[in-house]
């Protein structure tokens, strides 16, 4: 996978100001809950792209976030979302590479991203930092798309050569948070519910911004060619039935006091 193209494909989700992951918000819940997130932990979300589940996490739980992301842009939209959320005083945003954090040791009651480690060639080295900044006792979790079933070419050569992500099925990624050294790993893998995704991208955004995007999405359409290379990409490539092998996932496991 191109880092270079991976870069430049976060850097066109950062200029429409959305960033998304399959299972939209129960994803998060779910997550949140597996995490054992609670109100006055310190929680570091990495990957946190345009800053949603920071915010929600610091008005719904009460705890206090670290986001951190690749490009520039995102913090930007991070920070002006948590200022306009009201919650600017419980979070703090820095750019950072998930594979080498800038953080010490054992630091984070909790450690979460959610559509981030299939983008990544090293995911081991990625999941085994994530682990490193996390306190003894503490949890690492992830949300991220999983395979139902192994992929038809077609579909895998789409998220590959569109999307720049390599995802795993729901073995795979448990497996992964067992070789980092994480114990009582749990979760599952999930049906992408169309509505259900829709329903949570406006409870995580609001009409407001989605009409910014849209707006955002056009005007770009109409004057930059890398618009249209990625819109253009993402349309009529994948068969019809995509959604019996793209689905998403939900894991979590705790770092024991050896780890």
């Amino acid at each position: 996978m191109s880092s270079d193209k991976t870069r430049e494909y976060f850097e066109f989700l950062a200029h429409l100001g959305m960033t998304k992951h399959h299972g939209s918000m129960e994803a998060t819940r779910e997550l949140v809950g597996l995490c054992h997130i609670g109100r006055g932990q310190v929680v570091l979300d990495v990957g946190c792209g345009v800053g949603a589940t920071p915010s929600y996490l610091v008005e719904t739980v009460g705890c206090r976030v670290i986001g951190v992301d690749l490009v520039g842009k995102m913090i930007e939209h991070s920070q002006g979302r948590a200022k306009a959320d009201g919650v600017a005083d419980g979070i703090e945003f820095t750019v950072a590479d998930a594979r080498r954090l800038p953080f010490e040791s054992d630091l984070f009651d909790a450690v979460i991203m959610e559509s981030l480690n299939i983008f990544f060639a090293e995911k081991q080295e990625a999941m085994r930092e994530y682990v490193r900044v996390t306190k003894p006792g503490g949890y690492v979790g992830i949300t991220e798309m999983t395979w139902l079933k192994p992929p038809l070419p077609k579909v895998e050569e789409f998220y590959r050569e569109v999307i720049f992500a390599e995802a795993l099925d729901a073995d795979g990624w448990t497996a992964l948070l067992e070789a980092a050294g994480l114990e009582e790993v749990v979760g599952n893998g999930y049906r992408i519910d169309i509505p259900l995704e829709s329903k949570g991208r406006f409870e995580r955004y609001g009409f407001g911004e989605i009409a910014k995007v849209m707006l955002r999405t056009v005007v770009g359409f109409a004057t930059d060619r890398g618009y249209r290379k990625y819109l253009k990409g993402g349309t009529g490539t994948v068969s019809r039935d995509l959604l019996d092998h793209v689905g998403y996932g939900v894991y979590a496991g705790r770092k024991g006091s050896s780890s």
